[in-house]
């Protein structure tokens, strides 16, 4: 998959879940650590602190944005527990994203002059522009 599928996965996830920013620069930050090492190995290594500064978010914030991305199985990590030498371990997976529009409704319609049935398929989401 590409860096841009995984741009695009990202956007129709996000569209879904409703990511916070802090979540979505998370996940940015994590797929521009990906490029930069050219992809070269299944996980990336970073230290908590130093993640923190780039982000630009709190210990208890940085925890919740990967949960949240880790619910949505955008990533996995193992954390680095204690210490400063200690680093969090990071896996960007692919995405795999619910189609949006995922309720069906089917409509049958009856025709009396011939006894035929004919259906009809359209697609509700609950969006506005529906």
């Amino acid at each position: 998959m590409s860096y841009f599928d995984l741009i695009n996965n990202f956007w129709r996830v996000d569209e879904q879940k409703g990511f916070s920013g802090t979540t979505t620069r998370l996940y940015f930050f994590l797929l521009n650590l990906a490029n930069r090492s050219h992809w070269k190995s299944c996980y990336l290594e970073y230290g908590d602190e130093k993640m923190r500064a780039y982000v630009g978010v709190s210990a208890d914030v940085l925890r919740t944005s990967r949960e949240k991305l880790k619910e949505a199985s955008l990533i996995d990590y193992v954390s680095g527990g204690c210490g400063h030498g200690v680093k969090t371990r990071y896996q960007i997976l692919t995405p795999n994203p619910q189609p949006l529009y995922n309720k069906i409704k089917t409509k049958t319609n009856i025709n009396n002059l011939n006894g035929k049935y004919s259906q009809r398929e359209f697609i509700a989401s609950g969006s506005d522009f529906d």
